[in-house]
Protein backbone atom coordinates (compact mmCIF):
# COMPACT_ATOMS: atom_id res chain seq x y z
CA UNK A 1 0.00 0.00 0.00
CA UNK A 2 2.71 2.04 1.02
CA UNK A 3 5.00 1.19 -1.97
CA UNK A 4 2.06 2.17 -4.30
CA UNK A 5 1.00 5.55 -3.24
CA UNK A 6 5.20 6.37 -3.27
CA UNK A 7 5.21 5.50 -6.79
CA UNK A 8 2.01 7.19 -7.72
CA UNK A 9 3.08 10.29 -5.40
CA UNK A 10 6.79 9.98 -7.69
CA UNK A 11 5.45 9.79 -10.85
CA UNK A 12 2.89 12.64 -10.32
CA UNK A 13 6.05 15.24 -9.07
CA UNK A 14 7.94 13.91 -11.98
CA UNK A 15 4.96 14.61 -14.24
CA UNK A 16 5.18 18.46 -12.52
CA UNK A 17 8.90 18.80 -13.49
CA UNK A 18 9.11 17.73 -16.47
CA UNK A 19 5.70 19.49 -17.84
CA UNK A 20 7.66 22.79 -17.93
CA UNK A 21 10.80 21.80 -19.45
CA UNK A 22 8.65 20.24 -22.23
CA UNK A 23 6.38 23.73 -23.14
CA UNK A 24 9.68 26.01 -23.99
CA UNK A 25 8.72 29.44 -23.20
CA UNK A 26 7.61 31.37 -26.28
CA UNK A 27 9.28 34.52 -27.09
CA UNK A 28 6.80 37.34 -28.95
CA UNK A 29 7.85 40.73 -29.52
CA UNK A 30 8.21 44.19 -32.24
CA UNK A 31 12.29 42.84 -33.00
CA UNK A 32 14.43 40.04 -32.41
CA UNK A 33 18.21 40.43 -31.21
CA UNK A 34 20.59 37.72 -32.35
CA UNK A 35 22.13 38.13 -29.03
CA UNK A 36 21.08 39.93 -25.60
CA UNK A 37 18.08 42.15 -25.72
CA UNK A 38 17.01 44.78 -28.53
CA UNK A 39 18.05 48.25 -28.24
CA UNK A 40 14.92 49.75 -29.35
CA UNK A 41 12.04 48.97 -27.33
CA UNK A 42 8.49 48.19 -28.28
CA UNK A 43 7.58 52.42 -28.39
CA UNK A 44 10.83 53.44 -30.20
CA UNK A 45 9.68 56.83 -32.44
CA UNK A 46 12.78 56.32 -34.96
CA UNK A 47 16.57 54.88 -35.02
CA UNK A 48 19.09 57.27 -33.05
CA UNK A 49 21.27 57.54 -36.68
CA UNK A 50 18.22 59.12 -38.80
CA UNK A 51 16.75 62.71 -38.61
CA UNK A 52 13.19 61.53 -38.34
CA UNK A 53 12.43 65.34 -40.01
CA UNK A 54 14.41 64.71 -43.09
CA UNK A 55 12.80 67.25 -45.82
CA UNK A 56 11.75 64.77 -48.96
CA UNK A 57 12.34 65.79 -52.48
CA UNK A 58 15.07 66.13 -55.10
CA UNK A 59 16.85 63.77 -57.51
CA UNK A 60 19.96 61.42 -56.55
CA UNK A 61 22.26 59.87 -59.58
CA UNK A 62 23.96 57.51 -58.57
CA UNK A 63 26.83 55.12 -60.92
CA UNK A 64 26.67 51.23 -62.21
CA UNK A 65 28.97 49.37 -64.19
CA UNK A 66 28.08 47.01 -66.78
CA UNK A 67 24.00 46.52 -67.98
CA UNK A 68 21.19 44.87 -67.29
CA UNK A 69 18.48 42.84 -69.19
CA UNK A 70 15.85 41.78 -66.31
CA UNK A 71 13.85 43.14 -63.26
CA UNK A 72 13.68 39.65 -61.99
CA UNK A 73 15.84 38.99 -59.31
CA UNK A 74 15.35 36.02 -57.63
CA UNK A 75 16.20 33.47 -60.59
CA UNK A 76 19.37 32.19 -62.13
CA UNK A 77 18.73 34.02 -65.34
CA UNK A 78 19.92 37.14 -66.72
CA UNK A 79 21.95 40.24 -65.71
CA UNK A 80 20.11 42.04 -63.00
CA UNK A 81 19.48 45.69 -62.91
CA UNK A 82 21.02 47.54 -59.38
CA UNK A 83 18.36 48.78 -56.56
CA UNK A 84 15.38 46.61 -57.19
CA UNK A 85 15.76 45.84 -53.16
CA UNK A 86 14.07 48.98 -52.89
CA UNK A 87 10.77 47.74 -54.31
CA UNK A 88 10.28 45.24 -52.01
CA UNK A 89 9.53 44.77 -48.41
CA UNK A 90 11.09 42.60 -45.82
CA UNK A 91 9.77 40.60 -42.86
CA UNK A 92 11.74 42.84 -40.71
CA UNK A 93 14.68 45.38 -41.15
CA UNK A 94 18.06 45.99 -39.74
CA UNK A 95 19.09 48.77 -37.21
CA UNK A 96 22.72 49.92 -38.08
CA UNK A 97 23.75 50.45 -34.48
CA UNK A 98 23.35 46.82 -33.37
CA UNK A 99 25.25 43.90 -34.02
CA UNK A 100 22.67 42.08 -35.34
CA UNK A 101 19.28 42.92 -34.53
CA UNK A 102 15.49 43.09 -36.61
CA UNK A 103 12.86 44.98 -36.51
CA UNK A 104 9.33 43.69 -37.66
CA UNK A 105 8.67 45.42 -41.04
CA UNK A 106 6.02 43.25 -42.97
CA UNK A 107 5.82 41.61 -39.78
CA UNK A 108 4.20 42.92 -36.87
CA UNK A 109 5.40 40.88 -34.50
CA UNK A 110 7.65 37.91 -34.47
CA UNK A 111 7.85 34.91 -32.41
CA UNK A 112 10.06 32.58 -31.23
CA UNK A 113 10.68 29.34 -28.72
CA UNK A 114 13.76 29.26 -26.12
CA UNK A 115 15.69 27.03 -28.39
CA UNK A 116 14.60 28.76 -31.89
CA UNK A 117 13.29 25.80 -33.36
CA UNK A 118 10.91 27.98 -35.19
CA UNK A 119 9.87 31.75 -35.64
CA UNK A 120 6.61 32.87 -36.52
CA UNK A 121 5.64 35.78 -38.24
CA UNK A 122 2.45 37.85 -37.69
CA UNK A 123 2.06 40.63 -41.03
CA UNK A 124 0.45 44.07 -40.42
CA UNK A 125 -3.28 44.36 -41.09
CA UNK A 126 -2.22 47.96 -42.97
CA UNK A 127 0.85 46.14 -45.29
CA UNK A 128 0.17 46.93 -48.99
CA UNK A 129 1.29 46.31 -52.77
CA UNK A 130 1.83 49.27 -54.59
CA UNK A 131 -1.85 48.13 -56.08
CA UNK A 132 -3.46 48.56 -52.86
CA UNK A 133 -3.99 45.01 -52.41
CA UNK A 134 -3.09 43.52 -48.85
CA UNK A 135 -0.01 41.73 -48.64
CA UNK A 136 -1.34 38.26 -47.37
CA UNK A 137 -0.30 34.83 -45.20
CA UNK A 138 -0.49 33.54 -49.38
CA UNK A 139 2.23 36.00 -50.28
CA UNK A 140 4.52 34.88 -48.05
CA UNK A 141 4.23 30.91 -48.17
CA UNK A 142 4.06 31.09 -51.93
CA UNK A 143 7.03 33.13 -51.81
CA UNK A 144 8.99 30.85 -49.64
CA UNK A 145 8.06 28.01 -51.75
CA UNK A 146 8.45 29.54 -55.16
CA UNK A 147 12.15 30.57 -53.98
CA UNK A 148 12.82 27.10 -52.82
CA UNK A 149 11.83 25.09 -55.76
CA UNK A 150 12.46 27.43 -58.62
CA UNK A 151 14.61 30.34 -57.30
CA UNK A 152 18.35 30.81 -57.52
CA UNK A 153 20.16 27.73 -55.97
CA UNK A 154 21.41 30.46 -53.41
CA UNK A 155 17.98 30.30 -51.55
CA UNK A 156 18.21 26.42 -51.41
CA UNK A 157 21.26 26.80 -49.04
CA UNK A 158 20.21 29.74 -47.32
CA UNK A 159 16.93 28.32 -46.17
CA UNK A 160 17.65 25.16 -46.61
CA UNK A 161 17.18 24.37 -43.01
CA UNK A 162 13.59 25.28 -42.68
CA UNK A 163 11.42 21.91 -42.39
CA UNK A 164 8.00 23.25 -42.95
CA UNK A 165 5.84 26.38 -43.21
CA UNK A 166 2.42 26.84 -42.74
CA UNK A 167 -0.60 29.12 -41.56
CA UNK A 168 -1.08 29.89 -38.12
CA UNK A 169 -3.44 32.33 -37.83
CA UNK A 170 -5.09 34.57 -40.11
CA UNK A 171 -1.85 37.26 -40.59
CA UNK A 172 1.06 34.62 -38.86
CA UNK A 173 2.89 32.00 -40.91
CA UNK A 174 5.03 29.72 -38.69
CA UNK A 175 8.74 28.56 -39.98
CA UNK A 176 9.57 25.28 -38.43
CA UNK A 177 12.97 24.47 -38.40
CA UNK A 178 14.56 20.59 -39.26
CA UNK A 179 16.63 19.10 -35.88
CA UNK A 180 20.05 21.41 -35.46
CA UNK A 181 21.11 24.66 -33.74
CA UNK A 182 20.68 27.37 -36.27
CA UNK A 183 20.42 30.16 -33.60
CA UNK A 184 20.33 32.97 -37.01
CA UNK A 185 17.66 31.26 -39.16
CA UNK A 186 14.89 33.41 -37.52
CA UNK A 187 16.73 36.77 -38.12
CA UNK A 188 17.61 35.60 -41.41
CA UNK A 189 14.49 34.86 -42.30
CA UNK A 190 13.37 37.91 -41.13
CA UNK A 191 15.30 39.36 -44.51
CA UNK A 192 12.81 37.69 -46.67
CA UNK A 193 11.53 39.82 -49.29
CA UNK A 194 8.05 39.04 -49.87
CA UNK A 195 6.76 39.00 -53.65
CA UNK A 196 2.67 39.39 -54.80
CA UNK A 197 1.10 36.09 -55.29
CA UNK A 198 -1.39 37.39 -57.26
CA UNK A 199 0.94 39.48 -59.51
CA UNK A 200 3.37 36.23 -60.52
CA UNK A 201 0.32 34.03 -61.00
CA UNK A 202 -0.31 35.87 -64.35
CA UNK A 203 3.81 36.46 -65.01
CA UNK A 204 6.10 33.96 -65.77
CA UNK A 205 8.55 34.29 -62.16
CA UNK A 206 10.87 31.58 -64.08
CA UNK A 207 11.75 34.09 -66.73
CA UNK A 208 13.95 36.76 -66.98
CA UNK A 209 12.13 38.80 -70.03
CA UNK A 210 10.64 40.45 -70.69
CA UNK A 211 11.81 43.71 -69.20
CA UNK A 212 8.65 44.67 -67.61
CA UNK A 213 8.87 46.55 -63.78
CA UNK A 214 7.76 44.15 -61.60
CA UNK A 215 4.87 45.19 -58.34
CA UNK A 216 6.46 45.96 -54.89
CA UNK A 217 5.33 46.93 -51.70
CA UNK A 218 8.49 49.19 -51.11
CA UNK A 219 9.14 52.80 -50.95
CA UNK A 220 10.19 52.90 -54.26
CA UNK A 221 8.76 51.99 -57.48
CA UNK A 222 10.51 51.40 -61.23
CA UNK A 223 9.27 54.79 -63.23
CA UNK A 224 11.27 54.71 -66.14
CA UNK A 225 14.25 52.88 -67.46
CA UNK A 226 16.56 52.65 -70.77
CA UNK A 227 17.83 48.92 -70.65
CA UNK A 228 21.89 48.87 -70.32
CA UNK A 229 21.78 52.14 -69.99
CA UNK A 230 19.68 53.91 -66.81
CA UNK A 231 16.61 52.33 -64.36
CA UNK A 232 14.71 55.48 -62.49
CA UNK A 233 12.92 54.66 -59.41
CA UNK A 234 10.28 57.17 -58.34
CA UNK A 235 9.52 57.52 -54.23
CA UNK A 236 6.07 55.91 -53.50
CA UNK A 237 4.36 59.00 -51.67
CA UNK A 238 1.83 56.85 -50.72
CA UNK A 239 3.50 54.08 -49.62
CA UNK A 240 2.09 52.11 -46.70
CA UNK A 241 5.02 51.97 -44.04
CA UNK A 242 6.26 55.56 -44.36
CA UNK A 243 4.94 56.60 -41.02
CA UNK A 244 6.57 53.49 -39.17
CA UNK A 245 9.40 54.60 -36.36
CA UNK A 246 11.81 51.92 -38.62
CA UNK A 247 10.95 53.89 -41.55
CA UNK A 248 11.09 57.66 -40.60
CA UNK A 249 14.13 59.68 -42.09
CA UNK A 250 14.52 56.83 -44.82
CA UNK A 251 13.68 57.19 -48.58
CA UNK A 252 13.75 60.85 -48.58
CA UNK A 253 14.91 61.19 -52.21
CA UNK A 254 12.31 61.98 -54.88
CA UNK A 255 13.89 59.98 -57.62
CA UNK A 256 17.20 57.79 -57.59
CA UNK A 257 18.53 57.53 -61.55
CA UNK A 258 21.58 54.62 -62.20
CA UNK A 259 23.39 55.45 -64.72
CA UNK A 260 25.37 52.30 -66.22
CA UNK A 261 29.09 52.87 -67.96
CA UNK A 262 31.23 50.08 -69.43
CA UNK A 263 33.75 49.86 -66.41
CA UNK A 264 35.08 51.18 -63.09
CA UNK A 265 37.17 53.44 -65.20
CA UNK A 266 34.84 55.00 -67.61
CA UNK A 267 32.81 55.38 -64.35
CA UNK A 268 35.40 57.11 -62.57
CA UNK A 269 36.02 59.77 -65.64
CA UNK A 270 32.21 59.88 -65.39
CA UNK A 271 32.24 61.01 -61.48
CA UNK A 272 34.52 63.40 -62.31
CA UNK A 273 32.84 65.22 -64.47
CA UNK A 274 30.02 65.32 -62.43
CA UNK A 275 27.55 62.67 -64.13
CA UNK A 276 26.37 61.64 -60.81
CA UNK A 277 26.57 62.20 -57.31
CA UNK A 278 27.92 59.72 -54.94
CA UNK A 279 30.71 57.44 -55.34
CA UNK A 280 31.64 54.66 -52.56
Amino acid sequence: MHITLLLTTAVCLMALISAPLSAEPVYRGHGLAMHGTLKYTSNFQHFDYVNPNAPKGGTIRLGAIGGYDTFNTFIVKGRKAVGLNRIYDTLMESSNDEPFSMYGLLAETVEVPRDRSSVTFTLRENARWHDGKPVTTEDLIWTFNFLLEKGHPYYRFYYGSVDTVSKVGPRSVKFTFKPGENRELPLILGQLQVLPKHYWETHDPTKSTPLVPPLGSGPYRVVSFEANRSVTFERVKEYWARDLPIKRGHDNFDKIIYEYFRDGTVALEAFKAGRFDYRH
